[in-house]
């Protein structure tokens, strides 16, 4: 079970309660949820629900041995301290579209934070979620084909939680977790019925006529909008400032030779000094 919750705080500090969790998801999310796996340790929650994981199902773990991020980078994952956890959902949506998923997850993500009073909850293109500037969370999405423009995700995502500042720094980029925060006045159980209920409404829900609702919610919670960055790619670093979101999830950038868009999948993102 669950350790500590919010120790520096000193506010709550009691394990998971697992049937009362999945009993209030599903009195929020209703038949959305059709079933909940616990596990103590995994390799990775993604990775399990991919294996064992069907439409509706949650995957919670309490420590991760293979966390991983996106372009394959490690997830630090300790024991009871974060929430690492993963959605399956069956999504017919053809494929150009299915960057647009990672987004309707982050939203999710603050607008949860946001209810629960985290009001600096912001975003960062395509997948992280930020917090008074720094990584607190992000999303990995990864899919199986089931047939022409349907597709089984599995929709991870993972928070810190209950981090000391050293293990932050260790990160290898600026992170920081919720415990730092002066006033925290909800459970890790409040938060992960907030999470899971609102992604899995939502992320069945979503579908592409509402592109555009999407890309203003987006741009709501974008840290980047606006910004001057520096786009890495393979082999050539681009300097520019971020104009927003093609209808793919596609990210614009106005650069000294016009503006140009740029897939995650390819890419990676920082804030120009």
């Amino acid at each position: 079970m669950g350790k500590l919750i919010f120790d520096m705080s000193g506010l709550y500090n009691t394990a998971l309660n697992i049937t009362a969790l999945k009993a209030e998801i599903k009195q929020s999310a209703g038949e959305n949820l059709t079933e909940l796996f616990y596990l103590p340790s995994c390799q990775s929650t993604n990775t399990e629900c991919m294996n064992v994981g069907s439409h509706g199902s949650v995957v919670l773990a309490e420590k991760q041995t293979a966390g991983r991020g996106r372009r394959g980078n490690n997830w630090h994952s300790p024991d009871s301290q974060n929430i690492y956890c993963s959605i399956g959902i069956n999504k017919t949506i053809a494929a150009e579209y299915l960057g647009l998923m990672s987004l309707v997850v982050g939203i999710c993500i603050v607008e949860s934070l946001h209810s629960l009073g985290v009001d600096d909850a912001s975003l960062k293109w395509p997948n992280d979620i930020l917090l008074q500037g720094k990584k607190l969370g992000g999303v990995l999405i990864e899919t199986k084909a089931l047939s022409q423009d349907e597709f089984y995700l599995a929709i991870g995502f993972g928070l810190n939680i209950n981090l000391t500042q050293q293990e932050c720094d260790s990160i290898g980029q600026p992170a920081i977790s919720l415990n730092q925060l002066h006033e925290v006045n909800f459970t890790r159980h409040q938060l992960l019925v907030a999470l899971v209920s609102n992604i899995l409404q939502q992320s069945m829900l979503f579908e592409v006529d509402s592109i555009d609702h999407l890309i203003e919610q987006f741009n709501r919670f974008d840290s980047f909008r606006g910004k001057q960055v520096i786009v890495k790619t393979r082999t050539e670093e681009i300097a520019g400032v971020t104009l927003g979101l093609e209808r793919t999830g596609w990210l614009k950038v106005q650069t000294e030779q016009g503006v140009q868009s740029f897939s995650a999948a390819e890419i990676s993102l920082r804030q120009r000094v």
